[in-house]
C-alpha cells in the first residue's frame, strides 16, 4: 500500500493512519524527512542534512497539524524537532536535548515564542509547550515528554523510545545510495553552472526572452 504524502514540503516514510494498541487516547505515529540547511543547533550549514521526525497522532488523526509543521520549517524552527503532535489544542513540541538545554532559559523562551507566533496565527490557534528528548539510557532526567500523549509519563518516555529506536530521529549527513549516480559538483569558479552547460540566460526586464532559434 502505497504510502500518504500529507505534504509538498516533507516526505511522509512510514504512517500509521489510525490508533495502534492501547497507549494514551488512540495513539498512533508517523515519520516524515525533509531537508534542513540548519542543524539541531540551529547553525547554517554548508551542506544540507537529511531531518527525520515524527508526528504524534491522537484519535482524531488531526492533519491541520501539517500546515503548522510547514509554517514552522519554513521559519527556520524545524531543525531540533524529534517529535511533534496536537491534542485538544495544545501544540507539543519535542526538541533535541542537545537544543533544549544549549543556550539556557533566555534561548528556549526565544524559541517558544516564535513557535507561539506560529501557533496563533493558524485558522484556529493553539497552545504551544516544548518538551525535550534524549536518547541516551543515561540521561532520562533529559526527556520531557509534556503532554504530547495522555498517558503514564514512563509508558510515554518509552514509546517515544521505541519510535526513535527504529527510525534514529533527527537530523545527520546525507548519504547517497551506492547505486545513485554519481554528483556533478560545478568546479569553483563556475559560479554555480554546470561544466559544459550552456551560459545562463539572462531575463530582460518583463521576463520575455527574444527568439533564440534553438
Amino acid at each position: 500500500m502505497a504510502v500518504p504524502q500529507y505534504s509538498n514540503l516533507f516526505t511522509c516514510l512510514h504512517d500509521e493512519p489510525e490508533p495502534v494498541g492501547g497507549l494514551g487516547r488512540g495513539t498512533h505515529y508517523s515519520i516524515f524527512r525533509c531537508v534542513e540547511w540548519l542543524d539541531v543547533e540551529r547553525r547554517p550549514l554548508q551542506l544540507p542534512q537529511i531531518h527525520d521526525f515524527a508526528v504524534v497522532w491522537d484519535e482524531d488523526h488531526d492533519t491541520r497539524i501539517i500546515e503548522a509543521i510547514e509554517r514552522i520549517y519554513m521559519a527556520g524552527l524545524l531543525s531540533p524537532v524529534q517529535f511533534i503532535g496536537e491534542r485538544k489544542g495544545l501544540l507539543t513540541v519535542i526538541v533535541a536535548a542537545r537544543f533544549y538545554f544549549l543556550g539556557g532559559e533566555e534561548q528556549l523562551q526565544a524559541y517558544r515564542h516564535a513557535i507561539e507566533a506560529i501557533a496563533d496565527d493558524l485558522d484556529d490557534p493553539w497552545t504551544v509547550e516544548i518538551g525535550s528528548f534524549d536518547r541516551q539510557p543515561s540521561s532520562p532526567h533529559q526527556t520531557f515528554p509534556e503532554a504530547i500523549i495522555s498517558d503514564n509519563e514512563h509508558r510515554v518516555r518509552l514509546y517515544l523510545a521505541n519510535i526513535d529506536s527504529l527510525w534514529s530521529l533527527g537530523t545527520r549527513a546525507y548519504r547517497p545510495s551506492p547505486t545513485a549516480p554519481h554528483l556533478l559538483i560545478p568546479a569553483p569558479s563556475s559560479l554555480g553552472v554546470m561544466p559544459n552547460s550552456r551560459a545562463p540566460r539572462i531575463f530582460p526586464p518583463g521576463g520575455v526572452l527574444p527568439p533564440t532559434g534553438d
